[in-house]
């Protein structure tokens, strides 16, 4: 039985790779107006042009959101690696991903943070964002990473629940360059782990 077909008779959240099979739940979502950035969470234009992408070419489309790791992106002299996973519980969910450089757990300053992710409105509330960062503390651990830093908005309380829950630990207040210098964001850090 696959992961998806397994997810799908226990009704339980999994994390998929990014796929053509799956790939009209993620067109789904954006046509519902869903963006998979939650900084960019009802910009219309932004989520319009993902969908508008996305239906141009769902090959190439599905290729950026599955960068080889061999072709980590350049940042002057380091290489960010990233690896995205779709939310899944029988049906698309949202997406969660992992961002981090080979061999260090430092991240350039402009990347805010080792992991975001985003759950469809329809699916919020029920655990699942929860269930997936701590699927992503293990993917983390494969890697090697010791310590991820993860942030959210200072209002967003779902959100911090769910890092909370996690075992994230606040250490610091403050704006981010990654998004508007007035959002304050929350800093958390947090330890990978096997997933139960």
């Amino acid at each position: 039985m696959t992961v998806k077909a397994t997810a799908e008779a226990a009704g339980r959240v999994v994390l998929l790779s990014p796929d053509l099979d799956n790939l009209s739940g993620f067109e789904t979502a954006l046509a519902a107006g869903w963006s998979p950035d939650p900084r960019r969470a009802g910009d219309e234009t932004f989520i319009m042009g993902e969908l508008q992408r996305l239906r141009r070419d769902r090959s190439r489309f599905l290729d950026a959101l599955n960068p080889d790791p061999k072709r980590a992106v350049r940042l002057g002299r380091e290489s960010l690696s990233t690896q995205l996973f779709w939310i899944w519980d029988g049906e698309f969910c949202g997406s969660i991903g992992l961002r981090f450089m080979p061999g260090t757990e430092e991240l350039p300053p402009e990347v805010s943070g080792h992991v975001g992710y985003s759950v469809v409105p329809w699916k919020q509330g029920n655990g699942h964002a929860t269930r997936a960062l701590r699927l992503l503390l293990a993917v983390a651990e494969k890697h090697g990473l010791a310590r991820l830093i993860i942030l959210c908005n200072e209002d967003n309380d779902a959100s911090r629940r769910v890092i909370e829950r996690n075992g994230g630990e606040l250490f610091k207040r403050g704006s981010h360059p990654s998004d508007r210098p007035d959002r304050t964001k929350l800093y958390f850090r947090l330890r990978p782990a096997p997933a139960d």
